[in-house]
């Protein structure tokens, strides 16, 4: 799956936040480290999605 992530560069270092997902966001000093983790976060974001799921829930995955 391919999101797009807004880049921001701040006077004390480097924004990344995927509009897609509200309040997934990472500031580091460089770019490549915010997008490190920004990567954890949107996974961290996607797996707590995965374990709100009502008992009797059937998970079913989809490529778009």
């Amino acid at each position: 799956m391919k999101l797009p992530v807004h880049v921001q560069s701040r006077p004390d270092g480097v924004r990344a936040f995927c509009p897609d997902l509200p309040g997934c966001s990472a500031s580091a000093r460089t770019e490549a480290e915010a997008l490190r983790l920004l990567r954890v976060r949107i996974a961290t974001c996607f797996a707590s999605d995965i374990q709100r799921v009502p008992p009797g829930t059937r998970i079913v995955h989809i490529e778009v």
